[in-house]
């Protein structure tokens, strides 16, 4: 987005925020969809610690097993709302702690861009998470994935996009329009693409029963925090 100003043209200074597990705890959700998947309850410790095969491994049934492809597409139909028990699982996300008091101060001197993982079809749904924990939904740009982004995901597209090329060809899409000073995620995966395009504040949401403090570092985070709390007087500026 430009401003003009006299003969001045300004690029507004923008912040990207990841949405789930940075702004909405979707942790009660995913232990439904395993509930659901698998027909037994799996502890939450488990969901919150292991990722999608560890859990299958030690948690699915031997048929389950044996199912192991139709096992995985129906995890991620039902993680992007494509069955109506997705949606309804949904209701079961909680807002992060002081996430939302944060970003309103943040929205009043900069671009807020949420990009997420969910997909265009859950755009409503998310809209009304965000307005429902008090998060701005004024004046900003949510950027989704697409169904299609999630082919190789569920099994469908062995040669289709991985949800790192998927982000970074959005990141590619939103540095284009605006100068962005800050990025904040809660996953080490996605940092690398953060520092290729030289976004000089990258901060790491520490998770810190799923991944270490040093792995968002090695992945490229410039500082990572406890709690949106340490970020509430730290206001972006333009750089």
């Amino acid at each position: 987005m430009l401003k003009s100003k006299a003969n001045e043209v300004i690029v507004l200074i923008s912040v990207v925020v990841d949405v789930d597990d940075t702004l909405i705890n979707t942790e009660r959700r995913m232990h439904g969809v395993w509930r659901e998947l698998l027909g037994r309850e799996v502890p939450m410790e488990a969901v919150e610690t292991l990722g999608l095969g560890q859990i299958s491994e030690k948690f699915a049934s031997s048929d389950q097993k044996a199912r192991v492809n139709e096992l995985r597409k129906r995890f991620w139909d039902i993680i992007l709302c494509l069955e109506n028990v997705g949606s309804e699982l949904a209701e079961l996300d909680e807002p992060i702690a002081f996430a939302a008091e944060v970003l309103q101060k943040w929205s009043k001197h900069c671009q807020l861009v949420y990009l997420t993982g969910r997909t265009e079809n859950t755009r409503e749904l998310t809209l009304d998470q965000l307005r429902k924990f008090g998060f701005p939904t004024d004046n900003i740009q949510l950027t989704m994935f697409n169904l299609e982004d999630y082919a190789r995901a569920r099994g469908l597209n062995p040669s289709g996009p991985t949800q790192v090329d998927t982000k970074s060809k959005l990141f590619s899409s939103i540095s284009k329009q605006y100068n962005i000073v800050r990025v904040v995620d809660d996953y080490p995966g996605y940092f690398p693409i953060y520092k290729q395009f030289d976004v000089p504040e990258r901060i790491g949401l520490l998770r810190p029963k799923k991944y270490s403090l040093q792995q968002y570092i090695d992945r490229g985070a410039t500082r990572v925090v406890e709690s949106w709390k340490q970020l509430k007087d730290d206001v972006p500026k333009r750089m």
